[in-house]
């Protein structure tokens, strides 16, 4: 038996784009005529490997390839090139509800939508009570389903999806169903499930991608970009939203490599240790880039640190460039776990009551934070700037994504949230 449930050679799925509907016909009735259509690969020169028991997530941006991937997996459309081999009985959650008949009881749903994904009466008469308790519907499950509310609907929809037992579970955006407590028990249910099947997960929610994926897909323009661990996965996604949001700047950003000679001397005066602050290049950066962080030194006392405890005070300077003047500008930090989830931070908003002005050109950012007690492990950090004055609704001009890692340590405690941690300290130099 092979180890794989799961495998994509070179798989492509192109679609014909016609500009008038007449052009379908033409080309059907003269095929070795004029071309009319322009090609569009939504899916192309795709290879993954998928072993049995193993979940992957499939992140992307909207049009990127992820829900035709699915399709191609599911069986639903079938691959223009290349070779899609799936070991193991499927089953998917994409469209939830889609085949219910509004007219027929909840009940009736349940029946003919497991008789349609191959399931026996008798089958379904076992499987039933199972169904009707997950979906915490009551005596609704005997009511036409015309008569639900969308949370009876697609909860309704959920357990009886998941009440095939399959070897291969594909879910499409199916996870964020009902309220936060379904929603929860829904979580729950993958875990459980992650034991023994093998998972494709598609999802927006970074939080759930990171706590149910062994590791991660991004897809880019129906191209798979990045193959590998969850929480790089996560960051270069993170940082592929950011971009999109804005239009990045035409004019060249200054690279750490050729920072002025005289700039790097000026810093030097007052940071003597700028030499050995950490390069952020343009690979882990996201954002406008009207302000560009350049370097980040983080350290404890003065010194560099791998450890660190509650209580003991974290300080951080970064070097930044500004293309113009920012009358108000928001510098912040969030602590990632090992799995990419922002367990705690906080920006600048939380100190200062009117954000500070910013000159165009070089400035030193300096601002310290004290360490909360967490649970101990790997944490990552990573740094931003905004433009604006309210904490979430700015523009985000720079992201530095997992620029540091250090371990913290909890020594006889176990804890672990997500909370806000204040900055104690905010101070900007221009560089002259």
């Amino acid at each position: 038996m092979t180890d794989h449930a799961i495998s994509l050679q070179n798989v492509r799925k192109k679609y014909c784009l016609y500009t008038r509907n007449v052009h379908r016909v033409l080309e059907l009735l003269f095929p070795w005529g004029r071309t009319y259509h322009t090609p569009f690969f939504a899916v192309q020169g795709i290879d993954l490997e998928v072993r049995r028991g193993e979940t992957v997530g499939i992140i992307g941006r909207n049009g990127s390839g992820k829900s035709t991937m699915l399709q191609l997996i599911c069986g639903i459309l079938q691959p223009t090139a290349g070779k899609v081999e799936i070991n193991g009985r499927i089953s998917a959650l994409l469209e939830l509800g889609a085949g219910f008949n509004p007219e027929f009881t909840g009940r009736d749903n349940v029946y003919m939508t497991t008789s349609i994904m191959g399931l026996s009466k008798a089958e379904t008469d076992s499987r039933f009570q199972h169904i009707a308790d997950f979906a915490e519907i009551g005596d609704f499950i005997d009511q036409p389903v015309k008569m639900y509310s969308s949370g009876m609907f697609v909860r309704l929809a959920f357990a009886t999806a998941i009440s095939v037992d399959p070897e291969i579970l594909i879910v499409d955006e199916a996870l964020a169903v009902g309220d936060i407590f379904f929603q929860q028990k829904c979580m729950n249910y993958m875990k459980q499930m992650m034991q023994s099947r093998t998972i494709v997960l598609v999802s927006h929610d970074m939080h759930a991608v990171s706590n149910l994926c062994d590791r991660v897909v991004v897809m880019e323009n129906g191209q798979k970009l990045y193959d590998g661990d969850t929480a790089e996965g996560i960051s270069l996604y993170t940082r592929l939203v950011h971009n999109e949001l804005f239009d990045r700047a035409k004019e060249s950003v200054p690279e750490n490599q050729i920072i002025p000679a005289e700039v790097a001397a000026a810093i030097a005066v007052s940071e003597p240790d700028f030499e050995s602050w950490i390069p952020v290049g343009e690979g882990v950066r996201g954002g406008a880039n009207d302000v560009v962080i350049h370097r980040v030194a983080v350290t404890r006392g003065g010194e560099i640190f791998k450890t660190v405890e509650q209580g003991e005070t974290v300080d951080v300077r970064m070097l930044i460039w500004a293309r113009r003047p920012v009358q108000e500008t928001i510098f912040g930090y969030t602590v990632k776990d090992r799995v990419g989830v922002a367990v705690f931070g906080e920006n600048s908003v939380s100190l200062l009551a009117v954000p500070p002005q910013l000159a165009e050109g070089y400035t030193v950012v300096r601002f310290s934070f004290t360490w909360p007690e967490v649970y101990s492990q790997e944490y990552t950090l990573t740094f931003g700037i905004g433009e604006g004055s309210h904490p979430y609704d700015h523009r985000i001009q720079c992201w530095a994504h997992n620029i540091f890692s250090c371990v913290a340590v909890t020594p006889g405690r176990f804890v672990h949230g997500l909370f806000n941690n204040p900055l104690k300290t905010l101070s900007l130099t221009p560089v002259q």
